[in-house]
């Protein structure tokens, strides 16, 4: 990650070790994230997809129903879906074509980086729908 998306995701998850103690300030963001989602879902792609998972794990967490994952790891989500509602960050989201080009980047990298994790979510979110 280079040093401008490194900086600018680190104010992200500073602000996200905050949140993570106010379980009504993370619906909040995840009710942002949905809207941004809905608003822009023929710009999104695949990572739309990645993002309601890391929504509903969010949601399960903050219920105490999945706690399988690690606190750094929740933060690392709550701070990649921070920077995404924030449309004024490294690239703004109003610019044509790459607004969402670094939303991605963080995305992939936040996949990367706790994906372990987020396919065990996947697989404990398909076995309580059985």
């Amino acid at each position: 990650m280079n040093k401008a998306y490194s900086s600018a995701f680190k104010i992200a998850f500073s602000r996200a070790t905050k949140l993570i103690k106010s379980p009504s300030k993370i619906y909040i963001l995840v009710g942002e994230v949905v809207k941004k989602i809905d608003s822009r879902k023929s710009s999104l792609g695949k990572i739309k997809d990645e993002l309601f998972t890391l929504t509903r794990l969010l949601k399960f967490w903050i219920k105490g129903n999945y706690k399988n994952i690690s606190t750094t790891s929740i933060i690392t989500v709550v701070g990649s879906l921070i920077y995404f509602v924030n449309p004024l960050d490294i690239i703004p989201d109003f610019t044509p074509i790459f607004g969402f080009t670094d939303d991605a980047t963080i995305l992939f990298y936040v996949l990367n980086k706790i994906g372990k994790e987020i396919k065990e979510f996947e697989l404990w979110e398909k076995s309580i729908k059985k």
